[in-house]
């Protein structure tokens, strides 16, 4: 094992650096409260607002795409890469496999074989997948094989293999009073004993000037959702196809950072709903 990964590693499983004060989430979630309906201004006019760190990074760097409608659901390759390099991060873990190169073709004809057996979608796409060409099939799982490599090699995943939960569901919460709704979602917690946990979080391209407040948010909407799980004391972020891993060490301010980034976004969505959107600047 190379001091990087090992590095990497330590970086999900060092004691927190900060302690978080009681009543801090508390008074991050009031602040959060009046923020958005302060911002909203009254019932936003269609759909409820579900804000994540998609959204934020659009409201920060992209703004002139808020106004536009999002497309229609469709099935393609990038949508299945995390749930399917997920599991194998799990097969390699497990001795099972040597690398995602040989892993994931096997796993996602178990994937297909369970479904056609069962009935039961474990990941959505299986019956998707299964109506699939060889050529099309084959598309798939080299997406999914270059979104797993970088974060199978980056950590020591047989160390962390009794202490990380893959995946799961979304942490969401929903803003009382207004239809403005907050989704999170991270590729793994570490649970550490007698500490606060870590999260990772995969991202594609590269981290903005705004990537503190993007980690924190995954903090942020953890403790909201679930508010009698540990706060995590640290959130990763790896972007692999721009090489970078970065941390940020949650506190009351890392939070309300946050709760700021937040807030902004909350209010320019607002603006672009009852104004229209955004003229794209030439």
């Amino acid at each position: 094992m190379t001091a990087r990964v090992q590095a990497a590693t330590a970086g999900l499983l060092v004691p927190p650096v900060h302690d978080l004060g009681d009543g801090a989430v508390t008074r991050v979630r009031a602040r959060l409260k009046s923020g958005i309906i302060d911002a909203i201004g009254g019932p936003p006019p269609g759909a409820p607002l579900e804000v994540g760190v998609p959204l934020l990074r659009r409201a920060r760097y992209r703004p002139e795409l808020l106004g536009l409608a999002d497309e229609p659901f469709a099935w393609k390759p990038a949508f299945v890469r995390r749930s399917l390099g997920l599991e194998v991060v799990r097969a390699c873990a497990s001795g099972r496999f040597r690398g995602p190169l040989a892993a994931v073709g096997p796993v996602a004809d178990h994937a297909v074989e369970s479904w056609r057996r069962t009935g039961w979608r474990t990941f959505h796409w299986e019956p998707w997948l299964a109506g699939l060409g060889a050529g099309a099939r084959s598309v798939v799982l080299a997406e999914a094989v270059a979104w797993v490599t970088p974060v199978w090699s980056t950590f020591d995943w047989t160390a962390l293999r009794d202490v990380v939960d893959l995946g799961g569901p979304d942490d969401r919460w929903a803003c009382p009073g207004v239809s403005v709704h907050l989704k999170g979602r991270v590729e793994a917690r570490v649970r550490r004993h007698g500490a606060r946990p870590s999260l990772l979080s995969v991202a594609s391209g590269c981290p903005g000037n705004g990537w503190r407040d993007e980690l924190a948010f995954l903090a942020l909407i953890g403790a909201l959702a679930v508010p009698d799980r540990p706060v995590a004391s640290r959130v990763v972020g790896l972007w692999p196809e721009s090489g970078f891993r970065l941390a940020v060490e949650v506190d009351e301010a890392a939070l309300s950072g946050a709760v700021d980034r937040v807030v902004d976004a909350v209010a320019m969505c607002a603006d672009v709903r009852t104004a229209g959107p955004v003229p794209v600047l030439a």
